[in-house]
């Protein structure tokens, strides 16, 4: 017998495969069915059990997750696009993924040629596990006014790692808890000046490699004081090991500072960068990938809020007549076709977005910084327009399933626990009003 569901498909004129081709890359959908299969037959992929582990549980599966999804993809030989689909189909954020997001990234695009051969294979065999450590306990976006310190010292050949106090502590470092064994600071330079080796002077924040755990117990390192935060809003992010870190006096090799552009000589000269801002490219990364993954999140509640309201009856329109589909309420429809038309609209101009950064970073990799500031504007733009929208959209779509959509098994409440978190990371939603007038205001989308 068919469901209202089927009945529903049946009297659309809407070819659902040319939705997809739409949406999804040739063979895209192919690939998540065949990996599927092979997850569901796996029990530690078994999602049921997740809402009843605490954080320290959940940190835990999460860890023994992506180590069978590792030895899946040596099995299987999995491409590098079919291993990151297994992740994405975790329903989750893993520990993991900011190493691939931010790490290797930042490596990838700020280190010279030699470092890039050093570390980047050591990252790919998750030798080298990092993270990307650049919020402060008393600064996050402000760069500017990070305190974490670099002091070169000439006689050793050395960078001299320091949090010169608490509040100097990098904190929200996604990967840190727990898992990474080594992390990307951003810490300001400070070095000697020409014969008073006594006296420093400040360069600004550049990027350093610094391990923090040992490779062979995982303990920490002399001088590193680490560890998770702990739970977060919502039960949100509950995969991610957020962490902290206090730098005591660490000393790294000088080839540890990332120096594909500014670089420090052994004699403590600096030689600038071409451009101030050159380093900056790579930073507008995590921000350019907000809004696709947000029009996805909006994209799921929506599908269930719908799917629900198809078989929800509720009231009857004649004393003695059948409860109505909650679908055929004008109410609902007009509360969850527009968060529907929404979702598609943040995926395709998100992907855009992605594209967009893609290429602007080549082009300031060969020096060309014209599409610098348009990247700026429309990321930040996209941030605070999709981090608004889908979140307010995702509660909407909770409450078109009245109590049932209040339960965490309707799916919604864990995307929402993790939308959420957009609106905070990689930028507040709202410019402080006493901006500085002499910096290029953001441009708004409307």
């Amino acid at each position: 017998m068919p469901t209202p569901l089927d009945a529903i498909r049946a009297g659309t004129t809407i070819d659902p495969h040319k939705i997809g081709n739409l949406l999804f890359d040739p063979g895209y959908r192919e690939a998540r069915i065949r990996i599927a299969s092979i997850l569901g037959n796996d029990r530690v992929f078994d999602k049921s059990l997740r809402p009843h582990l605490n954080h320290r549980q959940l940190l835990h599966l999460s860890l023994r997750i992506f180590k069978r999804l590792l030895e899946l993809r040596d099995a299987h030989g999995w491409s590098d696009l079919e291993f990151t689909l297994a992740c994405r189909l975790q329903g989750e954020t893993l520990p993991t993924s900011l190493h691939d997001a931010a790490f290797v990234q930042v490596i990838a695009s700020q280190g010279t040629k030699e470092q890039q051969a050093y570390w980047l294979p050591r990252c790919k065999r998750y030798e080298v596990v990092g993270c990307y450590a650049q919020t402060e306990l008393a600064h996050g976006s402000n760069v500017r006014e990070l305190e974490t310190a670099a002091r070169f010292d000439v006689t050793s050949g050395e960078f001299v790692i320091s949090s010169p106090r608490l509040e100097s502590t990098k904190w929200w470092i996604g990967g840190l808890g727990v898992m990474a064994n080594h992390t990307v600071v951003q810490a300001v330079l400070y070095l000697p000046l020409p014969g008073n080796p006594l006296e420093y002077k400040s360069y600004g924040p550049h990027l350093f490699i610094v391990p923090v755990r040992s490779l062979e117990t995982h303990e920490p390192l002399p001088g590193i004081t680490v560890g998770d935060i702990g739970p977060k809003a919502y039960g949100g992010f509950g995969t991610v090991d957020n962490g902290y870190v206090q730098f005591r006096e660490v000393r790294i090799p000088r080839e540890n500072m990332l120096m594909r552009h500014a670089q420090v000589m052994l004699t403590g000269e600096y030689v600038r960068p071409a451009h101030d801002k050159l380093s900056y490219g790579s930073m507008v990364a995590l921000r350019a990938g907000i809004p696709v993954n947000l029009g996805w999140s909006l994209a799921r509640a929506v599908t269930i809020a719908l799917r629900y309201c198809i078989h929800r009856r509720q009231f009857a329109v004649t004393p003695d007549g059948p409860e109505q589909p909650v679908i055929t309420y004008a109410g609902v429809k007009h509360r969850l076709y527009p968060l529907l038309a929404l979702s598609y609209a943040y995926i395709i101009a998100g992907r855009e977005l992605w594209a967009m950064y893609q290429k602007m970073l080549e082009e300031v990799q060969r020096g060309n910084l014209e599409s610098l500031a348009e990247m700026h504007s429309l990321s930040v733009a996209l941030k605070v327009g999709s981090s608004t929208d889908c979140v307010r959209g995702l509660e909407e779509a909770r409450k078109c399933m009245g109590g049932h959509g209040y339960s965490h098994m309707s799916g919604i409440g864990p995307l929402f626990a993790n939308a959420t978190a957009s609106q905070t990371y990689e930028g507040l939603s709202r410019t402080p009003s006493h901006h500085n007038p002499s910096l290029p205001r953001p441009t708004i989308l409307t």
